[in-house]
């Protein structure tokens, strides 16, 4: 209508969620700044899921953008309060213990979110890219990711009712699961560390490194929640 050719390439995903960030960030966070933190993270969640499902079932680029900004004003809701929640489900003398680990999220999804959305991306997406029957595929890939944070839900709401509390028996059970999940980075590091170094001609030396990264994680956790077991079973 104006004369100016518009383009939307991927490159400009990234713009639109930092730009809804900046410009509505404070906003939300003074509307949810008084909520309690575990039903705003569920909210925050739910709405990143619906901002997929706008993404899945997109006609037109105005859609697309707009779960763009749906999923962007989850995130914003949602991830304030989770350092909030840390800090109320931390016993006493943990807190520092309990916000440290809180940080590793970033580690773990730099590299398995990265390189598996990646992987995606050339094993669905770049195979139909201009095929009639994309549609179809482009939904499917987004549903998956709706379907991830609906499993997220599901899991804190888990958590928080059965470990939120800390007792002998929930410290047990969560060691347990805590074993399972450091076997499961060690397993998934070492898969990394050998695609990035023997997965193609070159060196992929960022994903290396996150890939030690996780491999110390999970090597150091596995070696930390083994001897406070063994010294649990002794007293």
């Amino acid at each position: 209508m104006i004369g100016i050719p518009l383009k939307f390439g991927p490159e400009y995903v990234t713009i639109v969620n930092a730009g809804t960030i900046i410009l509505l960030q404070v906003f939300v966070s003074r509307i949810v700044k008084n909520a309690k933190p575990l039903p705003t993270m569920i909210t925050g969640m739910f709405l990143g899921c619906l901002g997929f499902i706008l993404l899945a079932f997109s006609s037109n680029i105005w859609i697309f953008i707009a779960g763009i900004v749906v999923f962007s004003i989850g995130e914003m809701t949602a991830h304030p309060k989770y350092y909030s929640y840390v800090g109320l489900v931390a016993p006493a003398d943990k807190k520092a213990v309990y916000m440290g680990y809180a940080f590793l999220y970033g580690i773990i999804g730099s590299l398995v979110g990265s390189n598996l959305g990646g992987a995606l991306y050339e094993a669905i997406l770049k195979p139909i890219v201009g095929q009639p029957d994309a549609a179809g595929t482009t939904r499917t890939f987004w549903l998956m990711f709706a379907g991830l944070d609906i499993a997220a839900v599901v899991g804190l709401v888990f958590y928080n009712r059965s470990f939120a509390i800390e007792t002998p028996e929930t410290n047990a059970r969560a060691r347990r699961i805590m074993i399972g999940v450091y076997l499961l980075l060690l397993l998934v590091g070492g898969w990394f560390f050998y695609t990035s170094v023997f997965g193609g001609p070159d060196v992929a030396y960022k994903t290396m490194i996150q890939a030690v990264i996780m491999l110390l994680i999970g090597g150091g956790g596995m070696a930390i929640s083994s001897r406070s077991g063994a010294a649990g079973n002794v007293t």
